[in-house]
Formats: C-alpha cells, structure tokens, sequence
C-alpha cells in the first residue's frame, strides 16, 4: 500500500489523536494466542479457551535472539472427506516483542505491525470489556490464525480517561469520530505486536459473543527506529460485525475502513479450493465509490469454521447448507462460528439430517432446532416430535398455516434461557407466541426468561397474540419495541419484573384488544398515547406499587383525558398504584366499561356524576384512596352494577385530612337490583339507614361499619334474603335498637 492510500482510508496523522503519542495508546488490556498453519485444525476444531499470556515489562523483554516458544495450538481433528487445502508456512509463530529488534523480529517479507483492541462503551471509570467476543485476523488464503483475541476488564490495571460533561452523550465520549472511549495507559510500551507477510491478503472478524456492538480495533505499523505509529493499515469500529479484508499490498481488497461489515455468502456453492478466477466484489455493503484496490488473487468462500462432527455429505454440502441459512439471516454469521450458540448446535443438527428439504424447511427446520437449543429443549416437559425427522409442523406446540410455522404453544413446559433471534424471519408467518405461566402452575413445570423483552418480537409484524405473563422477564420495555405491531390484538406481560416507564410506541398498537401489564415494577404517568388504542377492550395495569429502597411507586399523576377515548373499553384495572388528582370527567365516555377497578391510590375529591352514564358498568371499586365526597344520586342509574366498593377512604394522618365517602346514603341505591356486594365502610356517613337497600334482594354483602350512621335498622332488609354478611358495629345506632328478628333468621 502506497502512502496517498493510507491516506485515502483515515488521515492519521492529522485527525486521530491516537497516532500523535505513541506512549499515550489507548490499549485496553488484552491476551491473545498465535496460530499454526495447519489448516485442518483451523477449519474443523472449535476455538480453545484462551490462556493467560505473560506480558513483560520492557525491562524484562526476551532476548529476541533467542528462541520464543509460541502458544501451542489445538491438537489437530482430521474429518474425512473434507478436502483440506495444503498447510503454508504461517507469516509468523511468534513475533517479537519489540521493535528494537531486526526487522522487529519478522521473517523476511514481513512488517512489524501493532493491534489495538478498544471498547467503545464505558463510564469514566469502568470498562466492561468484550465479554466473550473476540477478534481473529487470518491469512486469506491459508486461514492461519496470525492473531485471536479479546479484551478483558478483569485482567491488569485499565485506566479510562478522563471525559468531561460536554463529550459524554448517554455514555459515549463524543470527542473522536468513531465515538469510540479512548485508554490511556502510562506504561512505556504497549500492544500486541504481530508480522503480517508484504504479500498475502488477510481477513480481520468480529466473532460473535455478548458485547460485538461495542469492538473497535486498528493495526497500525510501525518504525522500528522509534517504535512510533507510521500508518493505519486496517480498522474495524464498534459494531463491525462480520469480517472484512485488508493487506499490505494493493492486490488485496480493501474494506477494513471503519464501515460496518456483516458475512454475505457466496450465491453458489463453492469448495475449500480457491476459484479460477478472482470474485467480483468483496463481501459486505459497496462504498458509495468504486474502491480502486482490486484484488489480483482469488478469495476464498465462506469457510465452515465449526463443522459438525458427522460429516455425511462433505464440504460442498457444508457451504451450501450454511450459505442458505446467511442469506436468509446474514447477521447470524457469528452465532454459526460460535460452537456452544445455538444456532451452531442447530446448524449442526440440519446439516446432518435429510437434504431433500427445499431452502425454506431447511432454513425453517433450523430455526425451530435454534430455538430448541436455546430454551434448553432436552429438559422440555413435552417435547413430541422435535428434532425428529418428522414434519415440524407435527412438532408439539408448533402450528403451520400453508407450511410456514405460524404458532408457538409451549406454555409452562419448562423452557429456559433465551429466545434466538432468528424468529424474525417468520416475520409475515408467525400470530401466536405463548410461552408463558398460569398463576398457579406448577413450579417445576414453568418456564423461566430472566431476560429482557427479546427486542426480536417487535420485529414480528405479523403477530397477533403474545403471552410471556409469569416467566421472570426483567429490564424495561425497549421504547420502539411496538412500532411494528400494528396487528398486535393480545399482549400478555403480567408478573414479571418489567421496570421502567410505558414507552410513547405503544401508540401503535392500533389493532390491541387486550393489554396486561399488571404485576410488575413499572412507574412513571400514563401517557396521553393510551388514548390511542381505540380498539382496546382490557386494560390492566394494576399492582405496579412498590413500597421498598427502588424508590419505584408504581403509575403516579393523574389519568389522562384522553383515557376517555377507549370507547370500547370493557374492564379497566389500575389499582394497586400511586395514581393521583381527580377522576376525569371523560371517563363518563367509556360507556362499553363493564369494570372498573382503581382501589388503593390516592384519587382525591369528588366522584364524577358522569360515571352514572355507565348502564353497562358491572363492578365499580375506588376504595382506599383519598375521596372527600357524597355518593352522586346519579348512580343509580348503574343498574348492572353488582359490586360497589368505596370503602376507606376517610382519612385523618400524617397532617392530611379527607372527610371520605360523606353525607347521607341517597335513596337512588335502592334501584340497583343487581347489587351483590355494596361496601362502604371506613368512612364518614351519616344519617339514618335508608329502607331502600331492603329491595336489593340479590344482596349477599352489606359493610357499612366505622361511619357516624343512625338507626334503627329497617325491618325491610330481611327481604334481602341471600344476605350473608352484615356489618353495622361502630356507628352511632342507639343500643336499644337491636338487629330485627328477621334478619336473624336469615341463612
């Protein structure tokens, strides 16, 4: 490479900091291992952990004279009949460890060069690392590994920094292009230092893990004189998922420049041998201008870097196997590199299965094993059919509507772990997931998600009914998660340990019919958004209220106006919550509401009259919150109603005073014929007992105690003969009136 192209791909010099200071490398503690050109054990061996490397001081460098052992590589897996390319010389077994030596200790027609492996999230303080991802830089043609890696916060001192108030934006330092967080490490001399040959191509990967988004890494080369930084050879920022080629020569391809990368397969399937000829383009997304290195060497095709350990159809096979699963799932090219992924293990499992499938069931049938093996399918309760060479579609829990899978069933069976992302391609197929729990199912038998909301469902455009109530699902719900489930009808996420506020894409849900979310430790208001769902017909989002050191209360402020907009609203629960203010008076619009349910708040003042508009109304309970009111006369016009409950809402603590449910009992009670349970208790009634209650004869309970009630008690109310419970103590009916004999008798 000439120096106007590295130029071309990132003018160090002038715009990165990073090459101003040699001393001041922003190098995040890193171990490493060297490869062997032994192109078997590359191919057909999974990864070794990798081992701890001994790093020396600069004052205790090896004598680059003398002979450096280098890590020893797995021992080798021979699979026949996989056509191996022969073994090559590798460019390097074990660099030297400074630049003072000759030629930096590299053969000859190899370049001393550094990596730099960096994570581009952070606070000031503490790095987190890359989890289990790693980064592995290979020959292109050969595939031997000339370094693999991974950045461990654990290991060494790691120094951040420092970032000031103006370059942070959500955690980010703002203060370089790549918005990548720059180390500082005091230490005389720092990086991993490995020779690349003048002449091969290389391929630098991301593979797979937990933290990929947050990956950066540069090579750079360097001067041997001074050790200094001299060019940017290659670069990879946070997000590079995928891998990307680079070289030292302008016969290689070039697309290691910073863009994001992700596996495209080759369209045909291809061999372990190089092609006749060079392909047309490299892999990943074109640059908006034709790059001008064109490769003079054939690139290889994607490599099976995991294969199965039956090996029934060979190589060719192989890759068209696994190039039908990138090209419908691009983005899961590290999972497939990942042996202990589920996707691997699942790709293990079709590869040695029937291949007279179509593309579809083979991507179909693979997606389903991913999902077995990420739920921990071998301990299922039920698991009929699955892994079986029978039709998925007869798999237990798994409905298809013209051959595509179209419902998951596989409640309280025992599921654990995660779900795969790869149920996005069911996108347009998929309505019904339930995977969730009765209340009451047995505890062996649950399943168990300690995970966040998969931000995967939201991607399922198609769905209609989604059930994940009861299986420990933690964080809070993505703020987008609804923006594409316009279908949505039913949404099942009750008793979980979902937190945070309702996200403003709820919004979208212009099809939802049924919406749970009670049960959890959500906060914040309820948007004016919820007015929205004009189809809705059940709202819960009751016992959200916690009292400990979260400092988390549950829904608070007032309800929104625009609540009155859910015409359609049949029950409506938001008790159990720090909701506040005055009922809306739009509330009197929600003339489908059959229930009513908003206990232990702290609404305050009156009872909206208008709530007497609601003939269909069935259940009407604002007990335990603040009310100071009089019972509306209106409310007799809620002839279905057969539960009233407004007890407890007389108040004198604290320095806060509510003169509760007051005044007098109105007579318009007595045209509720349906009423059930009237509740009033705990309050500041007063007046004498109206006779009207003694023609609710359907009347099973009667709680008036602790008010300032005056008797006698009517002889009617022994007409109420399904009555069970009366409870008058603790008012102020004269002890010479005594219960009627009547009521006495009653069963």
């Amino acid at each position: 490479m000439v120096e106007q192209d590295v130029a071309e791909i990132d003018n160090i010099q002038s715009d990165d900091p990073v090459f101003k200071k040699s001393s001041q490398l922003l190098l995040e503690d890193t171990y490493f291992l060297y490869g062997h050109g032994d192109t078997t054990n590359t191919l057909n061996t999974a990864i070794p952990t990798l081992p701890s490397i001994e790093v020396f001081p600069q004052q205790q460098w090896p004598n680059h004279n003398a002979s450096v052992s280098p890590v020893q590589a797995a021992p080798t897996v021979t699979s026949n009949p996989v056509a191996v390319a022969p073994p090559v010389d590798p460019p390097t077994l074990s660099p030297s460890m400074t630049h003072q030596a000759a030629n930096g200790g590299c053969p000859p027609e190899h370049k001393l060069h550094r990596l730099w492996l960096y994570d581009s999230y952070g606070d000031a303080q503490h790095g987190d690392g890359w989890g289990t991802t790693t980064l592995q830089i290979r020959e292109q043609l050969s595939f031997d590994v000339i370094f693999e890696g991974t950045l461990d916060a654990e290991l060494g001192a790691i120094r951040y920094a420092a970032a000031n108030d103006a370059s942070m934006v959500d955690g980010h330092a703002k203060n370089h292009d790549d918005q990548r967080r720059r180390l500082e490490d005091t230490s005389e001399d720092n990086g991993v230092y490995i020779c690349l040959d003048e002449n091969a191509c290389y391929v630098g990967e991301i593979l797979g893990g937990t933290f990929t988004e947050e990956c950066s890494w540069e090579l750079t080369k360097v001067e041997l004189e001074t050790g200094n930084n001299v060019g940017l050879v290659a670069k990879g920022v946070g997000g590079g998922l995928g891998k990307c080629e680079f070289g030292l020569t302008d016969s290689c391809v070039h697309s290691c420049d910073g863009t994001v990368q992700t596996n495209q397969p080759t369209k045909t399937p291809t061999t372990l041998q190089p092609s006749k000829s060079p392909t047309i383009s490299p892999s990943g997304e074109p640059s908006e201008s034709p790059t001008r290195f064109k490769t003079k060497r054939p690139t290889m095709p994607l490599a099976p870097e995991v294969l199965p350990q039956d090996i029934l159809y060979g190589v060719d096979e192989l890759n068209r196997v696994k190039n039908i699963l990138l090209s419908a799932s691009p983005t899961s090219g590290p999972a497939l590199m990942d042996p202990s992924s589920p996707q691997s293990e699942g790709f293990a499992w079709i590869y040695n299965q029937r291949h007279d499938l179509s593309d579809e069931e083979l991507i179909q049938r693979w997606v389903l094993a991913s999902f077995y093996y990420g739920t921990n399918g071998d301990d299922w309760v039920v698991k009929d059919g699955w892994l079986t060479s029978q039709s998925e579609c007869s798999w237990y829990g798994v409905s298809c509507l013209n051959g595509a899978v179209s419902k998951l069933e596989l409640e309280q069976n025992r599921l654990a772990g995660f779900l795969v992302p790869e149920i996005a391609l069911w996108k347009k197929d998929l309505y019904v997931i339930s995977l969730g729990n009765d209340y009451d199912a047995p505890s062996e038998e649950k399943n168990t998600f300690v995970m966040p909301l998969p931000s995967v469902l939201g991607e399922l455009t198609y769905l209609k009914f989604l059930n994940l109530e009861h299986v420990g699902l933690v964080s809070s719900i993505p703020e987008g998660f609804f923006m594409n489930l316009s279908h949505l009808q039913s949404l099942y996420l009750n008793n979980n340990a979902i937190t945070g506020f309702l996200p403003r894409s709820i919004r979208h849900l212009s099809s939802i019919e049924v919406l749970w979310l009670g049960g959890n430790n959500m906060d914040g208001p309820i948007i004016s958004e919820i007015g929205h769902l004009t189809s809705l017909k059940d709202l819960s989002l009751e016992d959200n209220f916690r009292e400990d050191s979260s400092g988390n209360r549950g829904f608070v402020a007032a309800l929104p106006s625009e609540i009155g907009s859910l015409t359609n609203l049949e029950i409506l629960s938001l008790a159990d919550n720090a909701l506040s203010g005055q009922l809306p008076l739009q509330m009197g619009d929600l003339i489908s509401l059959r229930q009513l349910r908003l206990r232990n708040n702290f609404f305050e003042n009156q009872l909206p009259t208008v709530l007497g508009k609601l003939e269909l109304l069935e259940v009407l309970d604002i007990s335990h919150n603040w009310l100071s009111s009089t019972i509306p006369p209106e409310y007799g016009n809620m002839v279905g109603l057969t539960t009233l409950s407004l007890e407890s809402n007389y108040r004198d603590q604290n320095g806060y005073f509510t003169w509760g449910i007051n005044g007098e009992l109105p007579i318009e009670l007595g045209k509720l014929k349906n009423l059930q349970h009237l509740r009033i208790n705990d309050n500041y009634l007063t007046g004498t007992l109206i006779s009207e209650i003694g023609q609710l004869f359907l009347l099973e309970t009667l709680h008036l105690q602790n008010n300032f009630l005056q008797g006698p008690i009517p002889e009617v109310y022994s007409n109420c003969v399904m009555l069970k419970e009366v409870l008058l103590e603790d008012n102020s009916i004269d002890s010479q009136f005594g219960m009627p004999e009547g009521i006495c008798r009653l069963p």
